[in-house]
């Protein structure tokens, strides 16, 4: 593995420093040695004597011209003439001298000299002179005349001789200072040289102690990552390019099994791959080989399957690389046994699924009692809405009062059982209507004023007179919800003194106080008062503080408008509920509503209307409402009946419950809808129990105009009725054609999918069945139902008559299909319920008895999934 240095432009200047000094050091070592070589030569040359005998030459020939003058006098003054051969040979010495004067390597000096020529022409001349003499016989006269020449040749000679040694002076001198210049060289060279190496050896010994330092650091760090490797908890395994484990640290030998003596040189792929997978691992090696990529080499953190010594496979973490070895590329593995996380995930998403189901059973559970308790609220409320129109002495009207605000507020905590649920699933929503603060809560302080008067508790509003005709924009349905939860709040706990309700008016902002006199709360507690379903004990043993929900819906109500709810509260002497919101002051709208007077229809404007409602008690509360706003009435108790009516009669409006026995009316809504021309059919107001957005959804889905929430009051009713009557006979019959899916079905009813074999099972009602009663005893179900199928498709092909006919039969089985979830069964089985005296044909028994078969099918895979997942797990 190549790995660049951690500081790079630092390592190539001490690099360039090293080299430069090196190179320095070799060029000053060269001039050291040259100029040693050279000043060696010249010392030898000093040694020679070859100065001294240029001088000893000039010397000697002022000598031999003064020895040859003295022995031509000698001979001209009486000695012998026969001796003329040894003079002869004395001037062929001095001539001979003169030679090497003049050829020698003073010679080249002298005739640089402007004077030497001169003196040596006369040196010619005399030469030339003598040699002219000594050609004939020599006598007397003649040895005169050359010593008289050779005397005049002396002075000639001296100043040549003279001229020579100041040339050989003038050459040494240079040449001392030559030697002198070159010896300083040399030592400055040698100088510079010892610093150059005294710097190399410095520069080696620090290079050596960095060496040293960095050997040190590097043991330590190998100390330390073997001790890291040796430690760690994650397998590490190490291979080279042909997958033979190299390195096998202890975790690794924990984790599969295997002593690292007994694995080393072993391919991996051999001993911890799985067998099912080691074709492909070698598949991918190769792969790597040729290309240099590999699918799992550098691909981060990534989950596999390993295999133990025993021969047991299981799942790991693993993070693959490669490193460029000596002898190619080489395999770091670092893995983690993972069976441990997975038996964690599994049981998380065991506890997930568990809380999902348990919450859709308190969704269900939420929904059956809203359905439950808004039925019989419907009669109550509605019988006393026919009671306050009707003639009553003061103490009738204001028990009735009394029985109505209770109602309201039993109403109110079944909204808030849903409202909770859908807050915290984020279905709530905030609407940004015009409204007047002061008449609301005028309203809400009548409806509650008779609550408050059962304990004596006087109700007043602290308001302006100003306050009254200023509008904002905001959601005021939400608003009154949470005072009328402040004010229920304030007379649960007050049994003396009284409540009051004040309002404060800001540009931009709203504030009302709920101010009693109650039993007050705790310092400590005043936070907790906002949590769902927390009571706080008094000493005596009596119920202290709480609110259930009311306070924990209304401080997310008010959050979600932006504002908050606050307390200010003392123990014994009562309790201040501070809800602030910041809404925006508007002018009043043109169209402000004037307050609904109820008053009976004209004569002749009244209209035919159809109540399909199976409670006894509604239809009569509905009954009463429409007679006494003046409408003709007609009932009928399911959607079967309700659909019969339809087709025999004509009505101005239909009121039509969701659920009712035989048919509900979604059903019976979408059978009218694809059966009845789109002037024939009436606008249809749906009447479900389940106050909720996906109730309203599947109602105008089905082909319903609109969908109310029960109980339906008396005013909302009369508004109804009189947007009926008003409304062109063009506007006021159903769309003439509906969605041709459903994307969104009634929760109530389930997806209509008879013919979908797909989606033959309800899954989580089926899982939530098999939670119950388990794998073994479900497939005992399940193989009842099927035996039931088989036995009852003679009586529902008509081949046997059965007690009840085709109806009871096909109740039986829906009701034994419903129970186990088997979505698609219902709904065709419902269908034949339907239709029952009538008989189905044999396709469509055979396509009912596939889309069993198929529901059967899915259902025992869903249970041999389930066993599957529990046996891993």
């Amino acid at each position: 593995m190549s790995i660049e240095p951690p500081f790079p432009t630092r390592r190539r200047r001490r690099f360039n420093v090293r080299t430069g000094l090196g190179i320095a050091a070799a060029i000053v070592l060269t001039m050291v040695l040259s100029l040693g070589w050279m000043l060696g030569r010249q010392i030898r040359e000093l040694e020679s004597a070859g100065v001294d005998n240029t001088k000893w030459t000039l010397a000697q020939l002022e000598l031999e011209t003064a020895i040859f003058a003295r022995d031509v006098i000698a001979i001209a003054d009486g000695g012998a003439v026969d001796n003329i051969g040894g003079l002869q040979l004395r001037f062929d010495i001095l001539m001979s001298r003169l030679g090497l004067v003049r050829h020698g390597e003073i010679g080249r000096s002298l005739l640089e000299y402007p004077q030497v020529p001169r003196l040596l022409d006369q040196i010619d001349s005399y030469a030339a002179r003598i040699d002219s003499l000594f050609m004939g016989p020599v006598g007397h006269d003649m040895l005169v005349e050359i010593y008289e020449e050779t005397r005049a040749v002396q002075p000639v000679m001296r100043e040549l001789s003279l001229n020579g040694l100041d040339i050989l002076a003038a050459d040494a001198e240079a040449y001392r200072h030559q030697v002198r210049r070159q010896a300083e060289l040399t030592a400055l060279a040698g100088g510079l040289l010892l610093v150059l190496l005294g710097a190399l050896l410095r520069l080696i010994d620090v290079q050596r102690r960095r060496v040293m330092e960095r050997d040190r650091v590097l043991s330590r760090t190998a100390e330390r990552l073997n001790s890291v490797i040796g430690s760690s908890l994650d397998a590490i395994v190490v291979t080279d390019r042909d997958g033979s484990i190299t390195d096998f640290n202890p975790a690794a030998e924990a984790i599969f099994g295997w002593n690292k003596d007994e694995i080393l040189h072993r391919p991996v792929y051999e001993t911890i791959v799985p067998e099912a997978r080691r074709e492909g691992f070698k598949a991918r090696l190769g792969r790597f080989h040729d290309t240099g990529m590999g699918q799992l080499v550098g691909a981060g953190r990534m989950e596999l399957a390993a295999q133990r010594r025993t021969g047991e496979v299981f799942p790991i973490e693993a993070v693959i690389t490669s490193v460029e070895g000596p002898r190619g590329p080489v395999f770091i593995g670092y893995l983690r046994d993972i069976t441990d996380l997975k038996a964690a995930q599994a049981r998380l998403i065991d506890a997930r699924d568990a809380a999902e189901r348990a919450d859709r059973a308190k969704s269900r559970f939420l929904s059956v009692m809203s359905h439950e308790m808004r039925t019989p609220l419907n009669g109550i409320m509605g019988v006393l809405d026919l009671l306050s129109t009707s003639p009553m002495t003061s103490e009738q009207r204001r028990q009735v009062g009394i029985a109505l605000a209770s109602a309201e507020i039993l109403l109110q905590l079944v909204n808030e059982s849903l409202d909770i649920t859908r807050i915290e699933t984020g279905e709530e929503t905030i609407e940004a209507v015009p409204f007047t603060p002061v008449p609301m809560l005028e309203r809400l302080m009548s409806v509650l004023r008779p609550l408050a008067a059962e304990k004596d508790l006087p109700l007043e509003l602290e308001t302006d007179e100003a306050d009254h005709g200023i509008w904002y924009e905001g959601d005021p349905n939400r608003v009154a919800q949470i005072v009328t939860n402040l004010i229920g709040n304030a007379v649960k706990f007050t049994e003396h003194g009284g409540i009051t309700v004040i309002l404060r008016l800001e540009a931009a902002a709203i504030e009302i106080a709920v101010r009693d006199t109650g039993i007050g709360i705790a310092p400590e507690d005043v936070e907790n008062v906002f949590a769902e379903f927390v009571t706080r004990a008094r000493p005596e043993g009596r119920q202290g503080r709480s609110d259930g929900l009311g306070l924990a819906i209304s401080r997310r109500l008010a959050r979600m408008m932006s504002g908050d709810i606050t307390v200010c509260s003392t123990p014994g002497r009562g309790s201040t509920f501070r809800l602030r919101l910041p809404l925006q002051r508007v002018a009043p709208p043109v169209d402000a509503p004037e307050p609904e007077i109820l008053t009976a229809a004209a004569p002749g404007t009244g209209l035919s209307v159809l109540v399909v409602e199976d409670n006894a008690v509604n239809r009569m509360v509905l009954r009463g409402m429409l007679q006494q706003l003046g409408h003709e009435v007609s009932e009928e108790q399911n959607g079967a009946k309700g659909l019969a009516r339809l087709r025999d009669e004509t009505f101005d409006l239909v009121l039509m419950d969701f659920e009712m026995p035989v048919m509900g009316g979604i059903d019976a809504m979408r059978i009218f809808r694809d059966s009845a021309p789109a002037q024939a059919r009436p606008p249809v107001i749906g009447l479900t129990a389940h106050g909720s957005a996906e109730a309203r959804t599947a109602g105008l889905r089905a082909g319903m105009s609109e969908v109310y929430a029960k109980p339906l009051r008396l005013p909302v009713l009369r508004r109804i009725l009189d947007d009926m009557a008003a409304a062109p006979a063009a506007s006021a019959v159903l769309p003439d054609t509906a969605p041709e899916t459903d994307p969104d079905p009634d929760p109530e009813t389930g997806p209509d999918t008879a013919s979908e074999e797909g989606a033959a099972i309800d899954v989580d009602d089926f899982d939530d069945m098999l939670g119950m009663l388990g794998a073994e005893r479900l497939t005992r179900a399940l193989d009842g139902f099927e035996a039931e199928w088989h036995e009852a498709v003679p009586g529902l092909t008509g081949q046997v008559d059965t007690a009840g006919g085709v109806a009871a039969l096909a109740h039986k089985l829906r009701g034994g299909a419903a129970m186990l979830g088997l979505t698609g069964p219902v709904i065709t089985l419902g269908e034949m319920e339907t239709r029952a005296p009538e008989r189905y044909g044999t396709d469509e028994i055979a396509a009912l008895g596939r889309q069993v078969a198929a529901a059967l099918s899915t259902a025992r895979a869903r249970i041999e999934t389930q066993a599957g997942a529990e046996a891993e797990a």
